[in-house]
């Protein structure tokens, strides 16, 4: 009993422990939430597997983004959308499935990738892909079920490769076909070229089409994008794009001058975008049109 009280005594004349700071409480805030979809990933997993087939580590992920788009011609619009990657290792290698409140498999190519200045389509589903390696081509085919307002199904079958002739040079060839409940059947295509100029710069090249059947347009794309690497976790990436369509004939549509600049506060937990542009478009007959977007994305 002695010992006992001598033991609680010490312990109570200890001090407390020194507040936590809103930098600790965001992290731990984080992994808490990033243990949750873990274990219910995992748990999932096994029940449908029946039991444990490989070793491998359940890489389920979720992101929260908020977006605001700004130019002069339309004013403010902000966005908020939500992506979750259900990965179940057990039950198939190259099966997985991902639910988000837009229809991720619509994402293609530079309006989304370097310069997405619109809000996103809210249309919450669920998309099932399946993934294979064929050689040096990564092939997927992914079916989405949409949950707006009534259900739809849109397929994408997808080819794409990356082949590095040297260490300073890569080429991106993509081919992917798709069909959407409202706007038909489509192709897309894109060859990029990537060239390593120093160890903080690179330059790429993009060049991409895409070809809708029900409105028998064909947009393409062409355009460079110079990135300067500050560090690991801070990039600068400045971008030219001209956009060119066939309706009424085919001419000139749009094109832009950006700038973005990129950073991650926190691997894998919060980063963020900021990207003031000039547009150009035959919508507002070419006038000088500013604006600004911006990205945070978190991570769980």
């Amino acid at each position: 009993m002695l010992g006992f009280s001598s033991v609680a005594r010490a312990q109570a004349d200890l001090p407390p422990p020194p507040p936590t700071t809103f930098e600790e409480d965001l992290i731990e805030g984080n992994k808490n939430i990033s243990r949750f979809f873990d274990s219910f990933a995992g748990g999932l997993d096994l029940f449908l597997a029946g039991q444990q087939y490989t070793d491998k580590a359940n890489t389920t992920t979720a992101v929260f983004e908020t977006s605001a788009y700004y130019n002069s011609k339309e004013g403010l619009q902000n966005d908020i959308s939500f992506d979750f990657n259900l990965r179940l290792p057990n039950v198939e290698e190259y099966w997985q499935v991902t639910f988000t409140s837009y229809d991720e498999t619509a994402e293609r190519g530079v309006s989304q990738e370097y310069l997405r200045s619109t809000p996103r389509t809210r249309n919450p589903g669920a998309t099932f892909g399946f993934m294979k390696q064929l050689g040096n081509v990564r092939t997927s085919f992914q079916p989405r079920l949409s949950f707006a307002g009534s259900f739809k199904i849109s397929h994408t079958l997808t080819f794409e490769s990356i082949a590095e002739q040297s260490k300073t040079y890569r080429i991106n060839p993509k081919l992917q076909f798709y069909a959407d409940a409202d706007k038909g059947t489509g192709m897309f295509q894109g060859l990029n070229f990537n060239f390593s100029l120093s160890r903080y710069y690179s330059l790429t090249f993009v060049n991409e089409g895409d070809y809708v059947d029900r409105e028998h347009t064909y947009t393409v794309t062409n355009g460079v994008a110079l990135g300067q690497w500050f560090s690991r976790t801070a990039n600068l990436s400045y971008n030219v794009f001209f956009t060119s369509t066939n309706r009424p004939n085919y001419q000139l549509y749009s094109y832009n001058l950006s700038v973005a600049f990129s950073q991650i506060l926190y691997k894998n937990i919060l980063d963020y975008q900021i990207q003031p542009l000039l547009d150009f478009s035959q919508k507002y007959d070419f006038a000088v049109n500013p604006g600004a977007n911006f990205h945070l994305y978190i991570r769980f």
